[in-house]
């Protein structure tokens, strides 16, 4: 026999097996470690708009549903949970700086309060060798390599990268990465500072871009909120998807579809839920699922969090402070993340409020003057999608 034969043969043989082993064996084995990357598989392609062929034209439509009703009971075991918030003496980050203020306390220890989340040695090493960032004390210490391509050198107590200090607004930013994922954590000292921007022409026309909508609503930094509706495909960015409530005026009703109302109410306070909840709220929009309430796990019935994307998500600790989360995703520097992640990261970091936001291409953060995320938008453009709102940090 020929050699192109003997290929052309062993070809045909190993076809063959894939099809009537291999195949069927992934499809239906309850091996975890196969069950767990099948499901992810699924999740993954099911939660896209326009790449669902990925899962419908290889797997049985009752292995796509048992994994759909997967989210299905997620989303029902959080149905009715309503965050509380209890007066439980617990200090937050600005309250304490304050007291400290007023003691006359020295400054460094007034920073280093501010920010407990700071690794004070890498701190300090890294302004040993840049006596430039104190020139001004150190409540003036304003270090911004978001887009510098290097590495500080400084981490949080947590082990993450820190990126970004600003002192003057009481935030930082930092890297947050795992073995398929590259994200930005910005961690906001001040929750008086954090409100709900809308976009120019809301309701009526396009949305706006990441800087233009932090340029109109003179915010430092931003985060995408509320999905938008998006019929056909031919959606401009201006119209949000849901509940939305600005400055304590709804703007829109609640669309359901087990999503959850989110905002903050007049003392600054995340709370997620339902219509109740959203009576308390000055600024609020419409998204889920819920990840954590009142410092429980919403997502401990989930088994591979809804497939690796994009994510946004945003929560608060118990001393106010508000986490602003953005994953990239669908890019070789970072396939995604599962929601389940994202919970995780904000959890590390003190979480007891978190909600999972609008992701996809609509995932972007903007500092100072750029986007620091890298969107990932059909058309390529850096800056991301038109969005019809934003939690923003004001300047």
């Amino acid at each position: 026999m020929r050699t192109h034969q003997r290929v052309k043969l062993t070809l045909w043989i190993i076809l063959l097996f894939g099809l009537t082993i291999v195949y069927p064996f992934m499809l239906y084995t309850d091996q975890p470690f196969i069950a767990k990357w099948r499901t992810l598989y699924i999740e993954t392609a099911m939660s896209t708009m326009t790449h669902q062929w990925l899962a419908t034209a290889f797997i049985p439509a009752d292995i796509i549903a048992e994994v759909q009703q997967g989210r299905a009971n997620i989303m029902e075991y959080q149905k009715d949970v309503e965050s509380i918030w209890t007066s439980d003496g617990h200090k937050t980050a600005m309250e304490l700086v304050g007291e400290l203020e007023g003691d006359q306390a020295d400054e460094k220890e007034v920073f280093y309060a501010l920010f407990p989340e700071l690794d004070r040695d890498s701190m300090e090493a890294f302004l040993e060798d840049h006596p430039d960032y104190l020139e001004d004390g150190y409540m003036k210490i304003n270090i911004d390599w978001c887009t510098k391509g290097e590495n500080t050198g400084i981490t949080t107590t947590a082990g993450d990268h820190v990126m970004a200090v600003n002192a003057s607004h009481s935030l930082l930013i930092c890297e947050v990465k795992g073995n398929l994922y590259n994200g930005r954590l910005a961690i906001v000292k001040d929750a008086e500072r954090v409100d709900l921007g809308t976009c120019r022409k809301l309701f009526t026309g396009y949305g706006m871009r990441a800087p233009e909508l932090a340029d109109y609503n003179d915010a430092i930094l931003l985060i995408n909120a509320s999905g938008f509706v998006d019929d056909e495909g031919n959606g401009t960015g201006g119209t949000p998807y849901g509940y939305l409530k600005v400055n304590g005026e709804v703007m829109q009703g609640a669309y359901g579809h087990d999503y959850k109302i989110l905002g903050f109410d007049e003392e600054h306070y995340l709370h997620i839920g339902g219509q109740t909840t959203a009576e308390q709220l000055v600024d609020a929009i419409e998204f889920g699922p819920a990840l954590i309430v009142n410092g429980e796990n919403m997502m401990k019935y989930a088994y591979t969090g809804f497939g690796l994307q994009p994510r946004t998500a945003i929560g608060q600790a118990a001393d106010k402070t508000v986490l602003m989360l953005v994953i990239d995703g669908r890019q070789t520097h970072s396939q995604g993340a599962t929601i389940e992640t994202c919970k995780d990261i904000l959890e590390r970091y003190g979480a007891i409020q978190a909600c999972n936001l609008d992701g996809g291409s609509s995932s972007v953060m903007y500092y100072n003057g750029r986007v620091i995320t890298k969107p990932s938008t059909s058309s390529g453009n850096p800056d991301g999608r038109m969005l019809p709102d934003a939690f923003i940090v004001k300047n």
